[in-house]
């Protein structure tokens, strides 16, 4: 396997391109699938939320695909102002929230890669720091504070823990994430119970919340028209990286897709 490796959270992050393909396989037995096609030579895991859950994952794909580096791909949320919601964020580099230890910069020639797919595919994007939450960042008081703390743009869960992963393997690494949430939107605590923590939707829980609060649905639609936003842009910029981009490694492999 001479691709790269992508690290996501959610089934819902994972490119459009992946779930169409008819030759899509799982090629692992463990806790985390891993996606592969037949027409191209990158893999995908689904770790789940959170830092300890990509870092394992991370280590997973690296043991089982041998990438010659990782991409963290997904969700994020907006800390700086005026980054509004389908932003394709590239990150050039990641903290903690508590701000514990230093991390290596993201790999030059993929950030630039992938921020040209975003600017091939007419997307808004921006380069620059992420931060690594240990819990989802929901309100806009919550995200002006972390924002003027690590002074990252956009937050995630797991971006962290895939970078830890790279660090040990000696592979360069890129986060690519689109913004669901704005710095001035806030997320019902309510519709984050929801989730759990391999990133399913617990949905015996979601109609029963339904129910006892008909108007939670309202944010409900927002949220999911949000996030299917991102996910067609997440989805344009991988496509088109993937079919115009050399991936670096060890051995440089062109990507052709037929």
């Amino acid at each position: 396997m001479s691709g790269i490796g992508v690290v996501v959270a959610l089934p819902r992050e994972i490119p459009a391109g992946f779930l169409n393909l008819s030759y899509r396989r799982r090629v692992a037995t463990h806790p985390y699938p891993i996606y592969r096609s037949e027409t191209m030579p990158h893999v995908i895991v689904q770790a789940g939320m959170g830092r300890t859950r990509a870092a394992a994952a991370a280590r997973v794909l690296v043991r089982c695909c041998s990438p010659v580096g990782l991409v963290s791909f997904g969700f994020a949320g907006g800390l700086a102002p005026g980054l509004a919601r389908g932003t394709i964020v590239i990150g050039t580099e990641v903290v903690c929230e508590d701000r514990v230890g230093q991390w290596p910069m993201a790999d030059g020639d993929l950030v630039e890669q992938f921020h040209a797919a975003a600017v091939a595919e007419e997307l808004p994007t921006q380069q620059g720091k992420l931060v690594t939450s240990h819990h989802i960042v929901a309100d806009s008081a919550a995200k002006a504070d972390l924002w003027e703390k690590s002074g990252a743009c956009a937050v995630d869960m797991e971006t962290l823990g895939i970078v830890e992963a790279a660090d040990e393997a000696s592979l360069p690494w890129v986060a690519v994430r689109a913004i669901v949430d704005s710095a001035s939107d806030t997320l019902p605590s309510a519709c984050l119970r929801t989730l759990r923590a391999n990133g399913q939707v617990a949905m015996g829980r979601l109609l029963w919340m339904i129910c006892r609060s008909p108007p939670m649905l309202r944010h409900l639609v927002r949220l999911a028209d949000n996030t299917a936003l991102a996910r067609r842009h997440l989805s344009h910029v991988f496509e088109r990286w993937a079919k115009s981009r050399v991936v670096p490694g060890p051995q440089t492999l062109r990507i052709s897709l037929l």
